[in-house]
């Protein structure tokens, strides 16, 4: 559980950092908020005893266990909204025109989107971890 809470105190880093970067470094903040999701929900997996793979569609399978796993507390358009920045992130950092695709409002509601999403495990993971009798 101590490293779960070491991923979501990054997350939550992710996110301050993403709404002071949102008009100097659009490419970094929606990269922040990108991780600060996965980074929570990872945290979520890795209590539960799951160890999500790295590389290619990575992020889409962390997404299907917050689909299934975590339904009752992620709402679905926040799921669906974190596959969209998924894409946005695609944009920032491999587009050539992204800062006419994306802007400092694209990075505060994505920021917005990781906090909930963020929040929604960490007290999850706060519930479990009270709900565990002490050895």
């Amino acid at each position: 559980m101590a490293a779960a809470g070491e991923r979501i105190n990054d997350a939550r880093r992710h996110i301050r950092s993403a709404r002071t970067l949102a008009e100097d470094d659009i490419t970094l903040a929606i990269a922040a908020c990108h991780d600060a999701i996965r980074k929570a929900i990872t945290a979520h997996m890795n209590a539960h005893g799951y160890r999500p793979r790295c590389g290619d569609g990575a992020y889409r399978i962390v997404l299907a266990y917050a689909r299934t796993q975590l339904a009752m507390l992620i709402a679905a358009s926040d799921i669906d909204d974190a596959d969209e920045l998924r894409r946005d992130r695609g944009i920032a950092e491999y587009d050539q025109f992204a800062h006419s695709k994306l802007q400092a409002v694209d990075v505060l509601a994505a920021a917005d989107l990781a906090e909930r999403v963020v929040n929604a495990v960490a007290k999850a993971l706060a519930t479990r971890s009270r709900s565990r009798p002490k050895t």
